[in-house]
């Protein structure tokens, strides 16, 4: 019996410790690369959402932390279904999927901050997140795609209690926002 286990053993060690083979994945790497960029930017982007919100207070609320949970990480399930139909070896399969994983790992950290959020509200908290969304939007000027992040923003300062001025403000950057994105949308259907 302690035969079979040393046995068991030496074999579980050896093939730790050897080699694996290498996946040859040539024609993937634009692919994989891409998709791994675009899921890290999401999720630095991301990360500096959750930072904004929960020393806003926005996390003393479980339920907007599930919803950001929840919004945060529907990039990451569009990804895996794009591995999972688009890529055809297994190295590229593999890397994506960690890349995936980490992604997912990242947009469930607001459930992690609940736990630990203390601060609540306060009443310039939506004013706070407001000219995030603005700070946001002139991000945007250079890299089109982080409007998305200025959107998010804008909608949260919208929809908390805060006066007319905030309001307007979130509203403008809404409507900048999305004139912006349908105009880069626009553009790359026109030159696709």
């Amino acid at each position: 019996m302690t035969r079979s286990i040393t046995a068991y053993k030496s074999l579980l060690v050896s093939a730790l410790i050897a080699p694996l083979p290498a996946f040859a994945m040539a024609s993937d790497t634009t692919n994989v690369l891409l998709l791994a960029i675009t899921l890290a930017g999401f999720s630095l982007f991301n990360l500096a959402l959750n930072a904004l919100f929960y020393f806003t207070g926005k996390y003393h609320s479980r339920n907007f932390a599930k919803m950001h949970a929840l919004i945060a990480i529907i990039p990451a399930v569009i990804a895996l279904f794009v591995v999972l139909i688009y890529f055809d070896t297994a190295g590229a399969i593999s890397m994506n999927i960690g890349v995936i994983i980490v992604s997912v790992a990242l947009s469930l950290l607001p459930l992690q901050l609940t736990l630990s959020a203390q601060k609540a509200p306060t009443q310039h908290t939506a004013l706070i997140i407001a000219l995030a969304a603005v700070l946001l939007l002139l991000t945007a000027y250079y890299i089109t795609p982080i409007a998305i992040f200025a959107i998010a923003c804008a909608h949260v300062a919208l929809t908390s209690q805060a006066d007319i001025k905030v309001k307007f403000i979130a509203l403008s950057t809404l409507a900048v926002a999305y004139g912006y994105l349908g105009y880069w949308a626009y553009q790359i259907i026109q030159f696709s």
